[in-house]
């Protein structure tokens, strides 16, 4: 707030730079968003007038002039657009929902909904029929009308494919994860009708390889095939004159090699194909291991090698030559496939060979390929199961678009499940933001546009994003179409409106990029595409004022900054994609050539830009006064207002002239770390120079590779050392077996087999254990001798992270074995909630609870620490049970005390009401399970799961059985979906994912698990068969369970493109972990066999996966090719081949390391020399006894736990009631339930206490039945409809010319046409609301006799505008909604909660309030003679309605034709009685309404009794005010009741019986059985 006086404020329209609400600052994270606006906060804070410079409390500014500026600009900071991309967004298209047509809500889907939504979407999209007679379900449950067909079918290919639903359920959740890259695959392979474009498909993957490397290999081959057929023809002679016999082997090689490659890429990928066809044993033809010229001639099956075999040469120097040759030739073939440019070529001449359409020249007719082709429609089994089959091109295009066509139907049904949720994510909110910014034909106008107007509008250019030129296209469509309005078709009226509607979106687009005039985009590696295309959409065109100057000549009309690191993207699961970082950054730098070249204002004196200096906006004003220090700061360098571009800091090199011109065109490198010790950092820049190299990339051509780059360290902390280690456990084993012993700890290091994860997670606590205390640690010699190492100061344990590649197994070993040691931890996310110990727990009963006969459920439940039964006692408690037996109820006599048993006994209680959700909380608070689980992070997934299932329940119900299988399902199917997760302690060490790591900083960083594979693998893919990736998505189908997959053509190189993107990745991911490090770096885990032999050392065995290499073989190659580079010969990372030629990258062999030698020197590259402490087993840590019993063995865990619990704390047993204090209570009632209430409080008890609807236990009257069977509908519906006829169809005659007696809202007093009895009013309300079968004839005959008696009665008359009864209407509104809060006072009720030693009570209750919404059908604002103002409430009542067919008399006809006000005959003293209660609480509504204006000063209306419109006679019947006084008191009474039934804990059924048995007896309405119980609410 600003405080300033106005003389010390700025006019902000005469500040000359940027104010925040104009720069848009992004993020990654709400955390880095808070931090970044606390630090601006707090630097706009120091800020104050005077001659540039600072001090330790403020800092001086010449621009500024008074301290009440600073105050506006932290003001404005407040609403300033800084946060993450998803916010941002969000905030952007709030104003908007409504031209957007969104009715969501502004609640974000959590992750628990998220996955239910998944999975009822799975279930609704099986479960719709594929008969074209119900297509409409389809449409109704979301899928887009235009494509349901087609989606049907392709659910149902889909199914067959991937041999089943469970399997192809699997390949959709995988799908619909990852919308935002099947959006963009799509778009670079379909045409603009949703086709797969078999032109662009293969475009794409061409795209992914060099045509030099094309070219080199078809070279390649061709001169080794060119000597292969010269031989042959030299060595063997052709069978005839005419040359090599035709349709042969022979023949065909020889046409190929006259032929040569063709001249396009696709062509020499074909031939070479054909070769290999021609040359290969069929049956490795697509194996790893190809064979060459098979025993040193052609293969020869059906199509025959046409040449004599080589043994029928006779002339011996022919048959050397042959044989020589041929061995050499099929040595070099191998050879040139295998290479790294061979085997990377091979990929893509293979996908020639499955998609190409051409066959090899001189194949017989009946000639199979080695690979089948299988059909478009796949056989149930195949007729050659013995041979490979594959996917046709045509067969893969179709699958393709099966998988996109499910994309859209999962899409559509999700957004329909949202609708009705009223709920939304992330995904909706970037969908409505490319709405407003018009990236595509905006959702709610594709109704409404022209499909060619749409079709301009979804073809924006992918290159340019944030032109407008497909907006301009659209407009020129309209403009087509209107000229030519015959097609136009039925959309010809509409093209104006259509113009209008697109200009008036474009002028609001342009407002939206005027509001901001600058963007800071941080961590914008991490942004996906579509994020990338929805911010640049606002760097185009703004609007532009008469005061603004020219439009500059300029593609982005903001300034535009982002800052990132491509070696720091590691977010591809979340589909970011940083190929868009790099595209962005060559436009931005494209852009500013563009704009120093085309806008003569930027070098125009005084210049903005130039074309050898940088401009600091800071220094470059009139008001650059600074003080003398600061001109002796660094020589005054900071205050220069003009830098030249090849400046440089401290003493970092001289940028080169590509830097130089880089920095020109806007690009700057960052080249300091601030965060590492100088040494760390050059040690690790000798690592980053060979893990990013270019020998490590799968695909020459992919742009998403990183480059190494050499940081400088700060200068505070250059001269720092690097102190760096290694955890290293050998795998060795002891054969002797473990102690049997539970209160012996089982040390990982002893007898038995080894166990990697828990031998790496104890040397990593036991280290960490050592850094806290700063004891020191020992290195071992490989002669064994000891030598100690200090370990530095003690560091506290917040200032250790351990990073782990992944969440999986080694997380929760690493957290115990800390807990072991007494380090405390917190971990970022706990991984999946329903697999967490105590949350399986409370799902286990649940399941029992849903299914009490279920044997498993009750082991299940049995065995966990809610009963704690042993394997005996479980055994005699299954057994004591006969099959099917309900096994809840039975563990009561197995219960081991009393208390146990009133837990369980409260379990069968509440179960037999299905009251779970108090279930689970009674269990929580009461039972053993947090006394076995003590931890917080234990309790948070108990809270936390009771949060999922009441979540559940809102979703789908209070059902136990449907309840429980959602909790199976999310378990079994989306349990990554549902993570759990903590609250941190304040100083504990943290154990994150390295993805959780992003932007933080630790002076300890351990990095584990680095020799697992699980970081890079493809298992996952593997099982869910589905890759999807920025440039293709594809499955891999497996039509039949058993036998050979098919191969997929598609699905081998998405995979390839995904393996070498996860390889590029993790290398990235080592580089985000190491450069976490301040002071000290981990390393932890060993490669596979490691061995301490004694005399040697540590023994490693040297294995380096090509495809999927492990991060840690990466960290051991850097050492190697590091040591090569710099020449240590010596190094103990190098082979004594090494020494000789460039390493190649080899799996194989091993290396000798003595930890005591490379502690002193690890060859690591540094000006120093750096060693490596290599801790390798326990001994390396003092202070640990032999026997191990510093720690504490689970059994004595769960010992100490007991012994704690049993300790009883006496305490005073006597109930203690307290008074009834003033308690905030709220009570909420239905309305329309007040009568049912009144007459029979135990169908009221049913309702509130037992949650049964009355209408469940109603029995009706037979003849009332018969009298609703004549109408062929129900009185509901009916009434329904006349009411909808009255509310679309009355007329209102408005206030006239001098207007209403008091304010009322425009709607309320517009005139209109009275139309009730209008035929198209009623036809309105029967399309909308009559089911399929009513008798329309007979409905149509009844409501227009009703609709002629109330146009003829009362009401008719004064909608008409005549003056009845004194009063003449002013205005009126049907269907007006209300909402009344009444205060309730009742005798006192207590609320308690349930234990074992009986109910403790909590609070007592004597009042609350009671809040009621409802929708009143009329309410007419009238005056008197004398002009006073009066409201009445309305309502309309169709009761009796059948009986104006004739059939039978109502008594509410003996008052047709009275003129009296009030009730004139038995049946309408009836239907006012009946009704009263509802009636008495509209006109309370009413006069609470108009009390509130007179409050505020406004006249109020007098509030008139209310009246019933009866729907029969057309009467307008009030109520007498001794009837309403009546009715007020008795709703006054029935609210009573209600508040005490639903507040009180303990409300039984007897005490209701008793005290208004008098009422019950009378009811005929509801039958219950005696027996239910009391049930709180």
């Amino acid at each position: 707030m600003v405080t300033a006086p106005v003389s010390e404020r700025t006019n902000l329209q005469d500040w000359e730079g940027l104010l925040p609400s104009e720069v848009v600052l992004l993020t990654f994270t709400n955390r880095a968003a808070d931090e970044m606006k606390d630090r601006l906060r707090r630097t706009i804070s120091r800020i104050r007038p005077g001659p540039l410079g600072e001090d330790s409390k403020h800092r001086y500014d010449p621009r500024v002039k008074s301290q009440g500026f600073i105050e506006q600009l932290l003001t404005l900071l407040e609403d300033a657009p800084i946060g993450t991309i998803d916010s941002f967004l969000s905030q952007l298209v709030s104003p908007y929902r409504g031209k957007l047509g969104d009715a969501l809500s502004r609640e974000n889907v959590s992750d628990a909904a998220r996955a239910i939504l998944v999975e009822t979407s799975l279930r609704t999209i099986w479960r719709l029929a594929s008969d074209r007679s119900r297509i409409g379900d389809a449409v109704d449950a979301g899928i887009p009308a235009h494509i349901a067909t087609e989606v049907l079918s392709a659910r149902d290919r889909v199914a067959q494919h991937y041999s089943g639903r469970t399997s192809a359920s699997r390949v959709l959740r995988a799908l619909v994860g990852k919308s935002v890259f099947v959006e963009e695959s799509s778009r670079k392979v379909m045409d603009e009708e949703g086709n797969v474009d078999r032109d662009k498909l293969l475009a794409m993957i061409m795209s992914s390889i060099e045509e030099a490397d094309i070219d080199e290999q078809a070279e390649r081959v061709q001169k080794i095939i060119r000597v292969v057929f010269e031989t042959i023809k030299e060595c063997i002679q052709t069978p005839s004159a005419s040359g090599w016999a035709a349709e042969t082997r022979m023949a065909c090689l020889e046409e190929l090699d006259r032929t040569g490659p063709p001249t396009d890429s696709w062509g020499k990928l074909c031939w070479m194909g054909h070769v290999l066809t021609c040359t290969v044993s069929p049956t490795t033809l697509m194996a790893k291991e190809m064979r060459h010229f098979p025993r040193l001639k052609l293969p020869s099956d059906e199509w025959e090698a046409g040449i004599r075999s080589f043994a029928d040469i006779k002339d011996a120097n022919l048959k050397a030559l042959y044989k020589t040759t041929l061995k050499e030739k099929t040595a070099e073939l191998s050879g040139i496939w295998s290479d790294e440019l061979g085997s990377m070529v091979l990929h893509f001449v293979r996908m020639a060979i499955l998609l190409g359409e051409s066959e090899p020249p001189q194949v017989p007719d009946d000639w199979s390929k080695p690979i089948i082709a299988l059909e478009m429609n796949i056989p149930e089994r195949l007729e050659n199961p013995n041979k490979h089959h594959h996917f046709s091109l045509e067969a893969e295009i179709q699958n393709l678009r099966d998988l996109h066509l499910l994309h859209l139907g999962f899409q559509g049904v999700i957004k329909n499940l949202k609708q009705r949720d009223e709920a939304h994510d992330f995904d909706d909110i970037q969908r409505l933001a490319g709405d407003l910014l018009l990236a595509n034909c905006p959702e709610v106008c594709r109704t409404f546009y022209h499909p060619s107007v749409q079709q301009a509008l979804d073809s924006i250019d992918q290159n340019s994003p944030w032109r407008d030129d497909h907006i301009h296209r659209a407009l020129d469509v309209i403009s087509n179409l209107e000229k030519n309005r015959n097609l136009a078709g039925e959309a010809a009226s509409r093209l104006e409106a259509m113009r209008a509607d697109i200009e008036s979106r474009h002028l609001l687009l342009g407002q939206i990029r005027r509001r901001f005039r600058a963007f800071i985009i941080d961590e914008a590696q991490d942004n996906s595409p579509l994020q990338w295309r929805l911010l640049s959409r606002l760097w185009g065109p703004r609007e532009v004022r008469e005061e603004d100057g020219p439009r500059a000549d300029t593609p982005w009309e903001p300034t535009v900054c982002y800052v990132g690191d491509v070696k720091q993207s590691i977010y591809a699961f979340r589909q970011a994609e940083v190929t868009g970082f790099l595209d962005y950054a060559k436009s931005l730098r494209a852009v500013n050539v563009h704009e120093f070249s085309s806008v003569p204002e930027l070098t125009r004196k005084p210049s903005l830009r130039r074309e050898t200096h940088s401009r600091d906006p800071r220094n470059d004003h009139l008001s650059s006064i600074a003080r003398a220090t600061e001109y002796l700061e660094r020589g005054g360098r900071d205050l220069a207002p003009w830098i030249p571009f090849d400046a440089t800091d401290w003493d970092l090199p001289a940028p080169s002239s590509e830097e130089v011109r880089a920095r020109q065109e806007g690009m700057v490198s960052l080249k300091v770390n601030y965060r590492s010790a100088g040494g760390l950092l050059e040690v690790m820049n000798e690592w980053w120079e060979d893990l990013f190299s270019d020998r490590h990339r799968i695909l020459s051509k992919a742009d998403f590779y990183a480059s190494s780059q050499t940081l400088h360290s700060f200068p505070d902390k250059k001269d720092a050392p690097a102190s760096i280690e290694w955890i290293c456990p050998p795998d060795s084993d002891d054969l002797s077996d473990p102690p049997t012993n539970l209160e012996t700890h089982l040390d990982p290091f002893g007898p038995g087999s080894p166990d990697r994860l828990e031998r790496q997670a104890l040397l990593i606590a036991l280290r960490v254990r050592s850094l806290i205390e700063g004891t020191p640690v020992r290195v071992k010699s490989s002669c064994g001798k000891w030598k100690e190492v200090d370990s530095g100061e003690p560091v506290q344990p917040s200032d250790i992270t351990i990073l782990l590649p992944n969440r999986v197994n080694l997380r929760d070993v690493i957290v115990r074995n800390l807990q072991d040691v007494g380090v405390p931890s917190q971990v970022d996310r706990e991984g999946s909630l329903l697999e967490r110990p105590a949350a399986s727990a409370l799902e286990g009963l649940v399941q029992l609870a849903a299914r009490p006969n279920s044997r498993h459920n009750a082991a299940w439940v049995a065995r966990s620490p809610l009963i704690g039964m042993s394997d005996g006692q479980l055994q005699r408690y299954l057994s004591s049970v006969e099959k099917g037996a309900d096994l809840l109820s039975a563990m009561l006599s197995h219960c081991s005390d009393e208390r146990q048993r009133a837990l369980v006994s409260r379990w069968c209680e509440l179960s037999s009401s299905s009251r779970l959700a108090e279930l689970l909380e009674d269990t929580i608070d009461r039972s053993d399970l947090l006394v076995a689980y003590p931890d917080d992070v234990s309790r948070q997934d108990a809270e936390q799961f009771v949060e999922l299932f009441r979540e559940l329940s809102a979703q789908v119900g209070g059902d136990p059985i449907v309840l429980a299988d959602r909790l199976r399902d999310l378990r079994e199917r989306s349990s990554q979906s549902l993570e759990a997760s903590t609250i941190p302690q304040t100083d504990a060490v943290r154990v994150m994912t390295i993805h959780s790591s992003k932007g933080l900083e630790a002076k300890v960083v351990v990095l584990a698990d680095l020799f697992s594979s699980r970081q890079t693998n493809m298992r996952n893919e593997q099982n869910s068969r589905l890759i999807v990736g920025p440039e293709i998505f594809a499955g891999h189908p497996k039509p039949w369970p058993s036998g050979k997959t098919p191969i997929s053509a598609l699905w081998d190189h998405a995979t390839l493109l995904h393996r070498a993107r996860k390889n590029a990745e993790a290398r990235r991911l080592l580089y985000v972990a190491a450069t976490r490090a301040e002071e000290r770096l981990i390393i932890a885990g060993s490669p596979k066999g490691t061995e301490w032999v004694e005399e040697e050392g540590i023994l490693l065995p040297w294995t380096y996966d090509k495809k999927a290499p492990q991060l840690g073989q990466m960290w051991l190659e850097s050492l190697r090719m590091g040591s090569w580079r710099r020449n240590e010969y010596n190094s103990p990372w190098l082979s004594p081949t090494d020494a000789h030629s460039e390493p190649m990258l080899v799996n194989g062999g091993d290396r000798k390391i003595c930890p005591a030698s490379i502690m002193e020197d690890a060859y690591l590259g540094c000006r120093n020399k750096t060693g490596i402490i290599m801790l390798h087993h326990p001994e390396c840590f003092t202070g640990l006894g032999s026997d191990g019993n510093v720690f504490t063995t689970p059994i004595q865990q769960v010992e100490i736990i007991d012994t704690a619990s049993r300790i009883i704390i006496e305490k005073d047993h006597r109930p203690v009631i307290p008074e009834p204090i003033s308690y905030s209570t709220i009570v909420r009632a239905n309305p329309s339930k007040l009568p049912s209430y009144f007459d029979c409080p135990r169908c009221h008890w049913m309702e509130v206490r037992a949650g049964l609807e009355s209408s469940t236990t109603m029995t009706n009257d037979d003849s009332q039945n018969r009298h609703e069977h004549s109408l062929s509908v129900d009185p509901a519906t009916f009434g329904n409809v006349f009411h909808r006829i009255i509310e679309i169809g009355i007329g209102n005659p408005g206030p006239g010319q001098n207007g209403p007696s008091t304010p009322l809202p425009k709607s309320w007093t517009t005139p209109i046409e009275d139309r009730i009895n209008n035929i198209e009013t009623h036809q309105t309300a029967f399309r909308e609301l009559l089911p399929p079968g009513a008798d329309l004839e007979k409905v149509s005959e009844v409501t227009s006799t009703m609709s002629h008696r109330v146009s003829d009665g009362k009401l008719g008359a004064m909608v008409r505008g005549l003056e009845v009864d004194g009063r003449k209407v002013e205005g009126l509104r049907t269907e007006m909604p209300f909402h009344i809060s009444i205060p309730v006072e009742f005798e006192s009720v207590t609320r308690g909660k349930w234990t074992p030693d009986g109910e403790e009570v909590l609070i007592s209750l004597d009042s609350t309030r009671v809040e009621l919404s409802g929708i009143i059908d009329l309410v007419l604002c009238a005056t008197s003679d004398d002009g006073a103002p009066a409201i009445r409430a309305i309502d309309l009542k169709t009761t009796d309605a059948s009986s104006l067919l004739g059939d039978w008399e109502s008594g509410l006809l003996d008052s047709l034709g009275d003129d009296s006000i009030g009730p004139s005959c038995q049946a309408e003293e009836s239907l006012l009685h009946k009704h009263r209660l509802q009636m008495a609480l509209y006109h309370l509504a009413l006069e609470e309404s108009e009390s509130d204006k007179e409050r505020e000063g406004l006249i109020r209306r007098k509030v008139l009794p209310p009246a019933i419109l009866v729907g029969v006679s057309g009467r307008l019947v009030e109520y007498p005010p001794e009837t309403l006084d009546k009715a007020k008191k008795d709703l006054e009474k029935t609210l009573a009741l209600t508040a005490r039934m639903s507040l009180a804990s303990e409300f039984p059924l007897s005490d209701v019986e008793k005290g208004y048995e008098d009422r019950i007896s009378k009811c005929r309405t509801c039958s219950i059985s005696e027996e239910i119980e009391s049930k709180s609410p």
